[in-house]
């Protein structure tokens, strides 16, 4: 991962976003030490530790014969879970974090290439632009493996195909962390395409994706 840019907190939050998960879902899903732990996020030490402690107040639960006794310690297990997990309201300011630091590398990206902007879609972690010297679209993307591509709309390589160009490898590795990172879904016949009309299909594909800050049966 691309760890000068965004934070630990921020690259699972930015990575899970884009997997289709809203802020409340990620935030549920730190209740799971497991879950931390697999991410990075919590030590060996401390992942014993807790379900060690999960484990006792559920085998009191299991044990527990009184509805009082049962509410007491599932309240218990609630306040035991909060000690390391994520609140909905954490979450949607790590993502906004993440969100302002991607946008202003891309800006940089665009200035130092002498783009002219045409759209930042920061929580798509892709800005699009044009380079008049190069008459050539350019699309400049976050990823977390890869840091920021800079990726110039072209036809072939200096008029050879795909499959002769000294690039070939290199583009290939990086439509696919692309097509990976924001699970991006490419038809049968698109992914028949050679990777100078495939990527134009990738890129347009990740400015129309719906996001769940977006989707209107969300909450967040």
């Amino acid at each position: 991962m691309s760890v000068s840019l965004l934070s630990s907190h921020e690259s699972v939050v930015w990575s899970e976003f884009h997997k289709g998960h809203t802020t409340s879902e990620i935030a549920q899903a730190t209740r799971n030490p497991n879950w931390l732990h697999e991410r990075g996020l919590m030590t060996e030490k401390d992942l014993a530790e807790a379900l060690r402690r999960i484990k006792e107040i559920q085998r009191r639960l299991r044990r527990g014969e009184r509805d009082s006794d049962r509410s007491r310690m599932e309240h218990e297990l609630d306040r035991v879970a909060r000690e390391w997990a994520w609140s909905p309201a954490y979450v949607s300011r790590v993502l906004n974090r993440a969100r302002k630091k991607i946008d202003r590398v891309l800006r940089n990206h665009a200035t130092s290439h002498r783009l002219d902007i045409e759209s930042v879609l920061d929580y798509k972690g892709l800005l699009m632009g044009f380079d008049y010297q190069a008459n050539a679209q350019v699309y400049i993307v976050f990823t977390l493996d890869l840091g920021v591509v800079v990726w110039y709309e072209h036809d072939s390589y200096g008029g050879k195909p795909c499959s002769e160009c000294p690039k070939e490898k290199a583009c290939r590795v990086t439509l696919d962390t692309i097509i990976r990172e924001y699970a991006i879904t490419l038809r049968p016949d698109e992914v028949e395409l050679p990777m100078t009309q495939q990527s134009i299909a990738v890129f347009r594909k990740l400015a129309a994706k719906e996001v769940p800050r977006y989707k209107r049966k969300e909450s967040d």
